[in-house]
């Protein structure tokens, strides 16, 4: 029976030493994903520390150049309603007075490349 009891101590020994060991196991495990996410919080950190700042410029600067637009915006479609009325008159005058020089010049072209394939 002294044996018995002796033999079950040492296993229930032998079980609680391996708990630990298990135990202990888990703790470094723990312990390393810890460093690993404070190395990981550091760096994000590092990296978007002055984000809220750029974004803070950009939007100013998106803001200024939408001002800017608006205060161009008129000036745009009247220099735009100028190219209309220079391009509708650059029309007509190409009409009343390039066109009869085309015409001649069309047909310069016409007679020298028919004599060209007649004296071939």
């Amino acid at each position: 029976m002294l044996i018995a009891v002796i033999v079950l101590n040492l296993a229930l020994a032998l079980y609680g030493f391996y708990l630990t060991w298990q135990m202990w196991q888990l703790r470094q495990a723990f312990s390393r994903a810890a460093d690993a996410l404070v190395v990981a919080e550091r760096q994000t950190h590092q990296v978007l520390y002055g984000a809220p700042i750029a974004l803070e410029r950009q939007q100013l600067g998106v803001q200024r150049i939408r001002h800017t637009y608006r205060q161009l915006e008129p000036k745009v479609r009247q220099a735009q309603q100028a190219f209309a009325l220079l391009g509708m008159g650059m029309g007509m005058g190409r009409s009343l007075f390039l066109t009869p020089l085309l015409n001649q010049r069309a047909k310069k072209f016409a007679t020298k490349s028919a004599k060209g394939r007649i004296n071939r």
